[in-house]
């Protein structure tokens, strides 16, 4: 029988492991769980994913995942922590974070110099009662919109301009 050092130095270097996911994630219950191979062909299933408050993901198969195993018993495992290295964002410097799409590239990448980059291969889709832009706006293609433009009272869509040649005002806008 082993020494209690050697059982608790066991137990130490057995608390950590780190592997792929081999399924998709398992949504059904209130946490989330995944499959995961470990070094060794050590197959754990339904391993509790664990995720920050605020932020949920669903790894592809084939993601690193990092296990944490409860008094180092194999039996009792937590997924901690997950990654992709076939896709992490290129181009970030000191610094920076970004939150990315590993299939599709898109990204909201926050940089060091206080600057906010987003960028999407689709639509960008925005959904509030309101929006508020407390700064210049620049747009470099055409602007669509379905409702009523105003620039301060005046309408886009209702103003009428004085006519100048004879007494009166045009009509709205067609």
């Amino acid at each position: 029988m082993a020494d209690p050092l050697t059982r608790t130095a066991r137990r130490v270097a057995m608390a950590l492991g780190v592997g792929r996911t081999t399924t998709d994630t398992n949504e059904t219950n209130s946490t989330a769980t995944v499959q995961v191979v470990l070094p060794g062909n050590e197959l754990l299933g339904e391993v509790p994913l664990i995720q920050q408050v605020g932020f949920h993901s669903r790894p592809l198969p084939g993601s690193d995942i990092v296990v944490q195993f409860q008094a180092g018993d194999r039996q009792r495992s937590v997924a901690i922590a997950t990654g992709d290295q076939r896709a992490y964002p290129k181009g970030l410097q000191p610094g920076d974070a970004c939150l990315y799409h590993p299939k599709t590239g898109a990204r909201v990448w926050v940089k060091a110099d206080g600057s906010i980059a987003v960028s999407a291969p689709g639509p960008l889709h925005f959904s509030a009662t309101e929006a508020v832009f407390d700064c210049p706006i620049i747009c470099t293609k055409d602007v669509i919109a379905s409702g009523d433009v105003k620039a301060g009272s005046i309408s886009l869509t209702q103003h009428k301009h004085p006519v100048s040649a004879a007494p009166g005002t045009t009509e709205a806008p067609e």
